[in-house]
């Protein structure tokens, strides 16, 4: 037995997109989705996307901004991960490149205290080579990944 989708109007739409907007920001694309999801009718969205930005309930812009600084503090992500993970959720052009433009580039720095945590002293090729895996996963540049291996080596070799 197959549920019929309920429709809603525009004012349950609306009713909606407001509280999904309760619980956390969405960008305009994650939230048009799960409002066609939902059952609203894509002929009454753009009159609640005005609305919405009208009273700042959506703003890509700032969206973007929060997410990457959130992806590269909270989730110690690189930067091509966060580009990515920005554009999964909607964010393009200008919005995108600006959220990036704010974010610190100093990713090898960021990656040294990650990367001694993972080997934690051990330098084997394999224990190595998942931590190499691991941060490219994560968006850091093979270049970065390596530098930081190296410096933790040089450390180790050192002490």
């Amino acid at each position: 037995m197959i549920k019929e989708k309920k429709v809603l109007s525009p004012m349950e739409a609306k009713e909606k997109a407001l509280r999904l907007l309760e619980f956390r920001s969405h960008s305009e694309k994650e939230l048009h989705d799960k409002l066609i999801r939902a059952g609203a009718k894509a002929e009454d969205l753009p009159e609640i996307f005005e609305f919405l930005r009208e009273y700042s309930f959506v703003n890509d812009a700032e969206y973007a901004k929060k997410l990457a600084k959130d992806l590269q503090h909270l989730n110690k992500f690189g930067l091509r991960r966060i580009r990515e993970e920005l554009k999964v959720r909607g964010i393009f052009g200008d919005d995108l490149e600006n959220a990036m433009l704010e974010l610190s580039d100093e990713e090898e720095e960021q990656l040294l205290p990650l990367m001694e945590r993972k080997l934690s002293g051990n330098f084997d090729k394999k224990n190595i080579d998942r931590a190499i895996r691991y941060f490219a996963y994560r968006g850091y540049g093979f270049d970065d990944i390596k530098s930081a291996i190296e410096r933790i080596k040089g450390g180790a070799l050192e002490d």
